[in-house]
């Protein structure tokens, strides 16, 4: 039985968070390197951080889910600039340019292909590398 991996995260809460939702939902899957990024967070970079690990014949349909809890999850944020309630999740994945670029990130990253997420405002365009926090109380 082989695992995927479909998300990181540096924050271990962040990541229970989703491995409890997607158990929820009946997935089997679980958390790689958790213990290694709670006892020593500086390592997060170095392992990749986090990874919530699913069975690789539920990957779609486990990726898909977890963007509709996400999706869920922003629509009761605030745009931190408008107010509105129109933010959206975007990856943008790059690709290693030349072989010493994939060699490094292969060694480094585990992969040649580096996925950046940000959150952005459909409303005013306001974007950020992190969720924004939701609205107290």
């Amino acid at each position: 039985m082989a695992y995927v991996q479909i998300r990181t995260s540096d924050n271990y809460i962040y990541a229970n968070i989703l491995l409890s939702r997607l158990q929820e939902e009946g997935f089997d899957c679980h958390l790689k390197d958790e213990n290694t990024v709670r006892v020593d967070p500086l390592l997060s970079p170095a392992i990749g951080g986090i990874k919530l690990m699913v069975k690789e014949e539920d990957e779609a349909r486990a990726s898909a889910a977890l963007d509709r809890i996400e999706a869920e999850y922003l629509s009761t944020i605030p745009c931190p600039k408008c107010g509105q309630y129109s933010l959206q999740r975007l990856k943008k994945v790059r690709s290693s340019k030349n072989f010493f670029d994939a060699l490094v990130s292969q060694l480094f990253m585990g992969s040649t292909q580096s996925e950046q997420v940000f959150y952005r405002c459909i409303h005013c365009g306001y974007w950020s590398k992190k969720m924004p926090d939701a609205p107290p109380g």
